[in-house]
């Protein structure tokens, strides 16, 4: 397919940004554009325009360098607490099924899996079927074997291959899933076995006899971290965002999730997923952040003003 646009260079893309934010001087948008590039300058450019209704005018380089600062040191407290749930979720799956089923490498054999993933509909379980055969656990397996066999990247591994005390063994899944992707993990645990699933949350959370139902919201909450996660780690915008849906858990009352796609329904994720002691110091560490911050959080609809109410009142798992 051809492509029309054409290059343009730092000078086209400082009189391009007029469009978005009001300046008299040049230099601080071209420093700022040849350190950022222009898609990602003008996403902030592009969501202040489109507040102009809230904020009475077009924003000045103050209210833009202010918005792109908090958006970034948001994105820094975000990707802290991403890592956080990710490094929980997978010891959890790991320490619960490996001693559930007795198997240090239980992610390699299929009998723990259903492939269906429980689905009712035709169309939909075969495609589940079709995925996982094909694509998630071939992949499975590859990734493994890639691990364990690249001395260059993984010399840590070196007792795992041939001359070491454990080359007849795959990588026990405490090994494995030190390496494999928060995305590996989030589809791993939505093929799990039911009762293997319930195993996870029994072993990790305050309540015991989960049902289905929460194994089917868990899906959803481990979905929005990794999109949150995936935004941050590639410095993409936050602020004004919208994801996956995050289905609200019966238990929590139907305000405490007034939109389930933006920004604050990835917090409500993350305190689902994160030990209580995190949740509690996620909530504090981002009501200071917005306390100190120089633009008008709430009337950019950033966050619901009483979304630190809101984000208190969730029942934790």
């Amino acid at each position: 397919m051809p492509n029309t646009e054409l290059p343009i260079d730092l000078e086209q893309q400082v009189i391009m940004m007029k469009r978005y934010v009001n300046f008299r001087q040049r230099k601080k948008i071209r420093e700022f554009l040849a350190y950022a590039g222009y898609f990602r300058a003008s996403r902030y450019g592009k969501f202040l325009l489109s507040k102009v209704g809230v904020l009475g005018s077009k924003s000045n380089t103050s209210v833009y360098f202010a918005t792109y600062n908090f958006d970034l040191q948001l994105r820094q407290l975000l990707f802290k607490y991403c890592m956080k749930a990710e490094i929980y979720f997978k010891s959890n799956v790991s320490n619960a099924i490996s001693i559930k089923t007795g198997d240090a490498a239980f992610y390699l054999d299929k009998q723990y899996y259903t492939p269906t993933k429980s689905e009712k509909d035709k169309n939909t379980r075969n495609k589940n079927i079709r995925f996982f055969n094909t694509r998630f656990f071939p992949g499975l397996t590859d990734q493994e074997e890639t691990l364990r066999k690249d001395v260059v990247k993984h010399p840590e591994l070196k007792e795992y291959r041939k001359g070491g005390s454990r080359h007849n063994n795959v990588l026990p899944v405490w090994a494995a899933f030190t390496y494999f992707e928060m995305g590996t993990i989030v589809m791993m645990y939505s093929y799990l076995r039911g009762d293997l699933r319930k195993e996870v949350l029994d072993y990790a959370y305050s309540g015991n006899n989960y049902k289905k139902e929460v194994t089917k919201q868990m899906d959803t909450w481990l979905d929005a971290i990794r999109n949150l996660r995936n935004y941050c780690a590639h410095h993409s915008m936050v602020i004004g965002m919208t994801s996956s849906v995050v289905i609200l858990d019966k238990r929590d009352s139907t305000s405490l999730l007034p939109n389930n796609t933006n920004l604050y329904s990835r917090l409500y994720a993350l305190k689902k997923v994160l030990s209580y002691k995190d949740g509690e110091s996620l909530g504090n560490e981002l009501n200071k952040l917005v306390s100190s911050s120089k633009i008008d959080i709430y009337k950019m609809g950033i966050l619901p003003v009483d979304w630190k109410k809101l984000y208190d009142q969730i029942v934790i798992l």
